[in-house]
């Protein structure tokens, strides 16, 4: 609704109300696949209400009000109310099938289980121009309170895992137990299968609320409150030069304070490795500490100095300022989830799925019920807490920005030139470290790499050839050997000031004809960063990185790293009939590949995470720095593939880089064809497109595909083709290589990005 009050006042009011609904299939894939009841649908209503008063007072100064609101819900509905269940199936196979782990899902996906986020937001803007002479002052504050309601409870319904264990007797094979490591597929189904049917997994569990809560308790209820000051000055110090000069100050408004944990909060008491004592006590940090009144100061300055003149379109501009990001919500409202005081992991057995705690109790018979609202409480005893912290110094995220452009004619051919270049500095970033790593047990003598494993996690002997754990005369392998068994995983979020992105971008576009126009560009780009915020959750941020060190603080490779971009697009449109215009487009994008990690397959320093630790290349063949499981075989494969690829030979003698390797080059091309039509009246028109979006693919189903390695919850993109095996009696690691050569890179699918997709649109203009 748009009001003329009258020649120096104007109104509007705007209503908005989107509605959507996205089905999402997960657990697919080349060894996993999900029934029906796994399935869900998200769905987002977002309703706004924006009014605005415009108001010319004299001349020389206006004024804009504006008052906002805007609500916004995100659910899940889910196609069953279950504990989400794990099928793993393992052992020999037909020909072309992978012998590696398979598994069926059903049941409740386990993050919607107990998945909900309402945000009820409140904006207030008073704005003034004010123009004195040959300077525009733009000054002003703007407002916003925004109330949240944040549920993510992982396991609420329970997890389960059944799979084939050795150490069972099994009424199919006459109450005698079974060699799952040689056993038949046929066994090793039947043997799963009755596990289920009697009700015991060899892993289980779920996240419950503690003595005297609820689950609602562990919802993140909180408000964020932002209050902006704004001054600007634009300044035409004469016909070719204009400058802008400016400041903004915002001040973050955090009222509500979690829980409080008294124990996370106190001193820590340090492990000693000499006498294996773990870590006691506390860590202390107080979870309850918010961003409230923190201030952000932001200078900015610019300029645009044209030297063009009456035939020549030519322009330099530029600036720099320091800029505060969207407010990281998503990311500030984890302490107030992960209290460690209001929910808690609670469950037996173990798996790579788990994350409640290490060293449980094998699960019982019977133990698995399907209903969400009775989940068992194994051994009676309340579960080591996990806790999410905020560092005392942490701010809103910020970057300085700079820029520098030239844009211009060109003598010939009416084409026209472009560059510029963005350089982006992190002022205050966010990365994460894990609190409850306990002391450092040893450091390789191959690379001066951080361990975390007790003796027998150092013991070859308790390693298999594929990477995995067994039984050894040095005992149970643990990770994370002396950490505070009172707290499972402590994360701490923290600033960083590392981190730094250039982007060079060249273009050049024409009109050689009527109806004819083409623009071509390139971009070059570098970006290094600490943590690349792939999660909602503060564990999975810390999990979702391959690293060196667990906590290590080092900028490297961007996980968004584009860095070669090419792009072109050509248009043409020609009135056959009449003045109705048809018209073809056409897009194309070539782009480097999405950047990945070389690391280990399994753990290798005892973090507890598997697949995120990056790859130690020897100097040479021979050179003695890394044993070999598997001799001069096992050697033969490792060399064979660290040739095969650059960036694995460029590393020999050190660490592999973080995102130091790309997927392959990635091109796509996108067609539109549009036709206009009569209306129905005079000055009535319709206008009927049809968009192919990667048109390439329409014509060969090999082009215009995506082929990456795809992220993984522990390391992000990470590729391997090593398992660690243990360490030498004086510290060298110990190597075993796939047979098959390094993981293969996989077609993305999630959303169709790899297949053609059309659409027609009809539009009426009047």
């Amino acid at each position: 609704l748009d009001w003329t009050i009258n020649d120096n006042h104007r109104a509007n009011l705007r209503y908005t109300l989107t509605d959507q609904s996205e089905p999402f299939f997960p657990n697919f894939g080349t060894r996993a696949l999900s029934l029906s009841s796994h399935w869900y649908s998200q769905a987002k209503t977002i309703e706004t209400l924006v009014g605005q008063w415009f108001a010319d007072w004299t001349p020389n100064l206006s004024t804009e009000v504006r008052l906002s609101k805007r609500d916004y819900e995100q659910l899940h509905n889910n196609n069953a109310r279950l504990p989400v269940i794990a099928f793993d199936f393992t052992g020999a196979t037909p020909p072309g099938v992978s012998s590696l782990e398979r598994t069926l899902w059903i049941g409740t996906e386990r993050s919607r289980q107990f998945n909900l986020l309402r945000t009820n937001t409140s904006d207030a803007y008073l704005g003034a121009n004010w123009t004195l002479g040959a300077h525009e002052l733009k000054f002003g504050a703007d407002m916003s309170s925004n109330d949240i309601y944040n549920a993510f409870l992982q396991d609420a319904n329970g997890q389960y895992k059944f799979q084939c264990e050795s150490n069972r007797n099994y009424a199919f094979n006459n109450n005698q137990p079974i060699n799952c490591a040689t056993a038949t597929t046929q066994q090793i189904e039947s043997a799963v299968l009755e596990n289920f049917r009697n009700g015991f997994p060899s892993a289980y569990q779920a996240q419950l609320p503690l003595a005297g809560k609820t689950l609602d308790d562990g919802v993140a209820r909180w408000r964020l409150n932002n209050t902006g000051l704004f001054v600007q000055d634009t300044w035409s110090v004469n016909k070719q030069l204009t400058m802008t000069l400016g400041l903004r100050v915002d001040t973050t408004g955090m009222p509500d304070k979690p829980l409080k944990n008294a124990a996370v909060a106190a001193a820590a008491v340090a492990g000693h490795v000499g006498n294996n004592t773990a870590q006691t006590g506390g860590f202390g940090y107080d979870n309850s500490v918010t961003l409230d009144g923190k201030q952000l100061v932001q200078p900015r300055v610019g300029f645009n100095l044209n030297l063009g003149d009456k035939n020549t379109r030519r322009q330099v501009r530029g600036g720099i300022g320091l800029f505060e990001g969207q407010a990281a919500n998503v990311w500030l409202s984890n302490p107030y989830s992960n209290t460690g005081i209001a929910v808690g992991f609670i469950g037996c057995g173990s798996g790579s799925e788990l994350i409640g705690g290490v060293n449980r109790a094998a699960c019982t018979t019977g133990i698995f019920s399907a209903n969400p609202d009775s989940q068992p409480r194994p051994n009676g005893s309340p579960p080591a807490p996990g806790v999410d912290i905020l560092h005392p110094d942490l701010r809103q995220p910020s970057v300085w920005k700079a820029n520098l452009a030239l844009d211009t004619d060109l003598p010939f051919a009416g084409l026209v030139f472009g560059a510029e270049w963005l350089y982006t500095k992190v002022n205050k970033g966010i990365y994460y470290q894990h609190l409850n790593l306990g002391p450092v047990m040893r450091t390789s003598a191959t690379d001066g790499r951080q361990l975390y494993y007790n003796a027998a996690g150092q013991d070859t002997n308790c390693w298999t050839t594929t990477g995995n754990t067994q039984n050894c005369n040095a005992g149970t392998v643990r990770s994370r050997a002396l950490s505070n068994s009172a707290f499972s995983n402590v994360v701490l979020a923290l600033p960083t000031s590392q981190g730094s992105a250039d982007v060079l971008t060249l273009s050049l576009s024409q009109r050689p004809l009527p109806g004819l126009q083409w623009n071509a560009a390139y971009s070059r780009s570098n970006a290094k960063e600490v943590s690349p915020l792939t999660s909602s959750v503060a564990l999975s941020n810390w999990r979702g990185r391959s690293v060196f060190n667990p906590n290590e603080e080092v900028a490297a490779n961007s996980a968004y790293l584009t860095r070669d971009r090419f792009s072109a697009a050509v248009t043409w449109q020609q009135a056959f009939i009449g003045k109705y215009k048809s018209s073809v487009g056409l897009f194309w994008e070539g782009r480097a590949g999405k950047p990945f990690s070389w690391t280990y397959n399994n753990d290798l320093n005892g973090d507890g995470l598997a697949g995120n630790d990056l790859m130690y290349i020897p100097r040479a063949p021979g050179s003695g720095e890394v044993v070999f499981a598997g001799g001069a075989t096992d050697e033969a494969r490792f060399w064979a593939v660290v040739d095969a690829n650059a960036e694995l030979s460029a590393a020999k003698g050190k660490v592999v880089q973080r995102n130091g390797s790309r997927s392959g080059f990635v091109n796509s091309f996108d067609l539109r064809l549009s036709q206009e039509l009569p209306g129905f009246m005079a000055k009535h028109k319709g206008v009927i497109s049809l968009d192919i979006l990667n048109f390439g693919n329409l014509i060969n189903k090999r082009w215009g595909r995506i082929e990456e390695v795809l992220f993984q919850s522990d390391g992000g993109q990470a590729r391997s083709f090593v398992n660690y095996k243990g360490l030498t009696a004086d510290g060298k690691y110990i190597y075993s290589t796939f047979t098959g050569g390094p993981e293969s890179v996989q077609v993305r699918q999630t959303r169709g990005e790899s297949q053609w997709s059309a659409q027609v649109t009809l539009k009426y203009e009047f």
